[in-house]
């Protein structure tokens, strides 16, 4: 099972702040195919940080059940 964290509007879209996915293929773009099948994710605006790194989307590479894994709001630098 992965844990992933959500932030911001993915948190108001999942409903909660986090949650548990198992997934068959634990590569990242699995799990960005799962979460946008269950909340449309392309369709907003987040990134998604793996061990605190923001990571594309369309990278591809293999998650380990200890992976800190957040779903965050765009940031804005200042």
């Amino acid at each position: 099972m992965l844990r992933i964290k959500y932030f911001g509007v993915m948190a108001e879209v999942a409903r909660c702040d986090e949650e548990k996915l198992a997934l068959k293929d634990k590569s990242f773009s699995s799990l960005i195919s799962a979460l946008h099948e269950k909340y449309a994710i392309y369709n907003l605006p987040v990134q998604v940080a793996v061990n605190r790194k923001i990571r594309k989307q369309n990278e591809n590479f293999n998650l380990e059940e200890n992976d800190e894994i957040a779903v965050l709001p765009p940031f804005s630098g200042g």
